[in-house]
């Protein structure tokens, strides 16, 4: 009788230590709450004080079609190493805007647009390191040509390949 009584005492702890371990891993999936304003994203994004990163961008703008695909980007301490037309080789490099490739550039742009008071600036931040997912830019109601959208994604910390 004992031992039976001892089997299920420690058949409950057992149980009792994996319904922790659940616990603490459903937390760790609990999605994280981006950033709504600059200060917090800048704040989120110079916290991980990465040596490196890659991402891919796209931009929509009044500019060539090769520069509208999505454009893969390797960042080492804040300067652009590589970039990749992922869909077509980049014959207008001259006509990038380097500073808008790099989310240090990106949050900079934002900075200055939210200066400029624009018609509209929408800005969607990433959870975990604080870049901007998004951005859409328009300067002026009734100047045409003047939008911008940025899209980022397949984001990786660390060293660049």
């Amino acid at each position: 009788m004992i031992p039976q009584r001892l089997s299920l005492l420690l058949i409950g702890f057992a149980l009792a230590g994996c319904g922790t371990s659940v616990s603490q891993a459903g937390a760790e999936n609990t999605p994280l709450p981006a950033p709504e304003t600059l200060e917090q994203a800048e704040t989120l994004w110079a916290g991980h004080a990465m040596d490196g990163y890659q991402v891919t961008v796209q931009q929509t703008c009044f500019c060539p079609a090769d520069l509208r695909q999505p454009i893969r980007v390797s960042v080492s301490a804040g300067e652009i190493v590589k970039l990749e037309g992922l869909e077509q080789p980049l014959q207008n490099r001259n006509l990038l805007d380097d500073q808008r490739l790099t989310v240090e550039g990106l949050l900079q742009f934002i900075e200055q647009s939210s200066a400029r008071n624009p018609h509209r600036l929408e800005v969607a931040y990433d959870p975990r390191y604080g870049f901007p997912r998004h951005i859409l830019y328009d300067g002026h109601k009734m100047i045409a040509d003047d939008e911008f959208r940025y899209e980022l994604s397949d984001f990786r910390a660390g060293g660049t390949d």
